[in-house]
């Protein structure tokens, strides 16, 4: 039961990513404006993967990241009209997934499912790097560039799907009733 709400979170927040990151200037707004081939090799390859990729971290990275809050739910319990944890949980979610599909794009130029030697193609600035420090810092970039839709995506899904994360991070038992001490007569 909440192994298939996680996936229903993933599947909701990785479709959420993958629109957000579509509109961005990346292989989709170039699939649009440009026909055949180009530096960056087929583009409905490459617009393909790099959406996919965000479904992908979606179901990838909400199992993961709903073990991680379950765990220690029983002592928490938050009040009714607490909305703050919603907000967190979606914006960690969604970064998480950022990081994700960061490194699923870097695996496809690696593996060769994707051309390299393109404008996108983040292992060919890695790789020009020749400045010691310069390539940890050029990795680390790599994967937050996909951040920003990420966190863009949970931003807005916040308010629609943070209630099924607000309800797998405290316990399902519904908000706290409040108790009031009356006088004895």
């Amino acid at each position: 039961m909440i192994i298939g709400r996680l996936f229903l979170i993933g599947l909701i927040y990785g479709v959420g990513f993958m629109v957000v990151k579509s509109l961005f200037p990346e292989p989709f707004v170039l699939l649009l404006f440009q026909t055949g081939d180009s530096s960056e090799g087929n583009l409905t390859l490459v617009s393909l993967v790099y959406m996919g990729s965000g479904l992908l971290a979606g179901l990838v990275t909400a199992p993961i990241f709903g073990a991680f809050i379950m765990r220690g739910r029983e002592s928490r319990r938050v009040e009714t009209g607490s909305q703050t944890p919603r907000f967190v949980l979606s914006i960690t979610l969604a970064l998480s997934m950022g990081v994700v599909s960061g490194l699923l794009i870097m695996l496809a130029y690696a593996t060769g499912l994707l051309q390299s030697g393109g404008v996108l193609d983040p292992l060919a600035v890695i790789g020009a790097s020749n400045f010691p420090s310069g390539t940890p810092l050029l990795v680390v970039w790599t994967i937050a560039r996909d951040l920003l839709p990420a966190g863009l995506a949970g931003l807005f899904l916040a308010p629609l799907a943070g209630g099924m994360l607000h309800k797998l991070y405290t316990k399902d038992e519904g908000p706290i009733q409040k108790e009031y001490d009356w006088p004895e007569e």
